[in-house]
Order: C-alpha cells, then structure tokens, then sequence
C-alpha cells in the first residue's frame, strides 16, 4: 500500500496526511510522534525518506500526488490570479494559445490556455511557485538541481461543451517508454480547487501500449481502458506525472476548475520538446518575471544556444505541435489539419 505525505516546510511531524493513493479509498489518520523535542536533521531526514517513497511511485505508476504543498493563503492568491488570466483568455481566445471545447461559427468555448506566462497573462503569483521548497523538492530529487524550463499552462472548466481529452502520451510520443520508469522530465499538475479531471493507466510509462490503448489513441478515443484510475486533488495537492504514462482528461461544464500545469527538465537533459520559447528571450520581459521563474527559462535559453536542433527535429516537433493545437476536446474525432492553428505552436500538457 502507498500513502501521500504533506510535505510542507511548516508542517507538523507527521508520517501520514490522514489519505491514501488517490485511488484508494480514505483511511483514518495516523501520525508517529516521538518523545521530545526533535532536531531539524531528523525532521529533514524523515521527510527526504517519506519523498524517496514518492519517487519509487512515480517510477512504478507513473504519478504521485503529494498532499498540502500550498497553504490557503497561497492558494487563494494563485486562485485569483489564474481567474485572471481565465478572464482574459475567455474575452479574446484567439489573442493567445488557448485550448478549445468548441470553436466554429456559431460559439467558441475554452478550457485552458498555454503559455500562462506569456507577456500578456503573466502573473507574479503564480511564478513564485517556483520559489516554494515544498514544490519543487520532488523535482530536484529526482531530476537534480539545477533545471530548465520546459512549458506551463493554466486549465479550466468549460462554460458550454464538457472537456473531453482523448487517450495519449504527451508530445506526440505514443510509442515512447521507459521500463525502468525514467523520465526526461517531470510534469507538475497543480490543483487549486477539488477535482477529479485526470484518468491515467499506471505503469504504461514502462511498457509498450497495449491494444486496446493503441486502438484508443488511433481514434482520439475517450473509452474506458482496462486499469484505468481517476486521480483526485484538493486544492493545494499536486500532481506529479511522467507525461508517457497513457492519460486523458475530462471535466464537465458545472465542475469548477482551476489548475497549472508545468513541465520541468534537468539543466542537462539532451532530449527536450523544442528551441525556447520566443517570448522567453525577451530581455526586457525575461527582466521582470520572478527570479525563480527567471532562472529557469534562462537556464533553457542557455542550453538551446549551446545544443541547437537539427532541422529534422525542429520539423518533426512542429507537425506535432501542429496536431496538438489543432484538437477541439469535445470528446468527437477531429481533423485537426482543417482549421487553422493558432499564433505560436503549443505543447500538449
């Protein structure tokens, strides 16, 4: 049996957050207390051993969620910012890379946008996340310290369609895996609100698809897979996914939903998504974001300067960017090469 730990820096020495895997049911809380007054090396300790727990899920199923990495307060105020920038994206989606349940003549209908950080969206409070130890602890467990930037989004309910995702594995990279359960990156979901939005099938990061997944993916199909387990969050969980584990999303109309979805890489990594953002090499703009978000984008910056692709990779990265923006998820097969795609290619979170 797995277990979530909240891994907060001011939280209470606990060996449990009183939850199991969000896909097993509640169980009561425990909590090992030992006599005394005890040092900063042993809490520290015992919380690096609880997060080794978390990597070796993470390796074995492809996710794991960690409970109450953010206050209230802190989720308050990204709450208010990521209603901001829904706000705007809802008053003019073709201004930025929005994600679409429905476009057509008649209505358009959004569920989320990429780029949360593009010039005109960005907001400081949700940067600073990047500054918060407790988020990013995982992240340099397991891909080391120094990072790069990858890609981030914010999500949202739809207002007239229900989001409906197909079956896949992110970037286009269906028949990629790992059976050690290593990952070029990890993608962190973080929640702000409860919900229940992510279906995944843990431990496909580790093996071949198998055929009824590769039949779903084919069709862009929204079926029940055989495994297949919903994830829940509550507001200030987060998730942390191989994006080559098969997974699809959902969320209807009259379900709130505020969510960001990040993508980081080790500073090192030789395989990535594509060059920098454009945006990103700004240096009036890369001047005034938050100086953890700074530090990763210029981190990216530095290593495509040094390791620029080939032609082939850059034209194999843009069909697939191409495919991905192009997608309405309304749950209803789609040519996505008959509408035209939006500003700047997008990366499927």
């Amino acid at each position: 049996m797995t277990w979530d730990f909240d891994f907060r820096p001011d939280a209470p020495d606990q060996f449990l957050s009183g939850t199991r895997c969000p896909d097993t049911p509640r169980a009561p809380q425990e909590r090992r207390r030992s006599p005394g007054r005890q040092s900063f090396d042993q809490v520290s300790n015992r919380r690096t051993m609880h997060m080794d727990q978390h990597i070796e899920e993470f390796r074995e199923n492809g996710y794991t969620v960690v409970r109450n990495v953010f206050t209230q307060d802190e989720v308050g105020r990204m709450t208010a910012a990521a209603d901001r920038v829904r706000d705007k994206v809802r008053s003019s989606p073709g201004s930025y890379e929005s994600r679409y349940t429905a476009r057509d003549e008649t209505r358009v209908d959004t569920w989320g946008v990429n780029h949360v950080f593009d010039p005109g969206l960005y907001e400081d409070d949700l940067a600073a996340m990047f500054a918060n130890p407790a988020l990013m602890r995982f992240v340099h467990l397991f891909l080391g310290e120094r990072l790069r930037f990858w890609n981030a989004h914010a999500l949202w309910e739809p207002q007239l369609v229900n989001y409906e995702l197909n079956w896949h594995r992110d970037n286009g990279e269906n028949e990629h895996f790992d059976s050690t359960g290593g990952s070029n990156h990890v993608q962190l979901d973080v929640s702000l609100t409860e919900q229940h939005a992510f279906r995944v099938i843990p431990g496909s990061h580790r093996r071949p698809l198998s055929e009824p997944e590769r039949r779903q993916i084919a069709v862009k199909g929204i079926g029940p897979l055989p495994g297949e387990v919903v994830v829940h969050c509550g507001p200030g969980d987060v998730l942390y996914r191989n994006h080559h584990t098969v997974h699809r999303g959902s969320c209807t109309t009259d379900t709130p939903r505020r969510a960001l979805d990040i993508n980081l890489q080790a500073y090192d990594e030789p395989s990535g998504p594509r060059p920098s953002w454009r945006f990103t090499r700004d240096p009036d703009y890369l001047h005034s974001v938050h100086p953890a978000l700074r530090e990763l984008m210029a981190n990216t910056i530095e290593w495509d300067e040094a390791h620029p692709l080939s032609r082939s990779q850059i034209q194999r990265r843009l069909r697939s960017s191409r495919e991905i923006s192009g997608h309405i998820a309304d749950g209803r097969p789609h040519d996505s090469g008959t509408r035209p795609g939006p500003r700047r290619e997008a990366e499927d979170g």
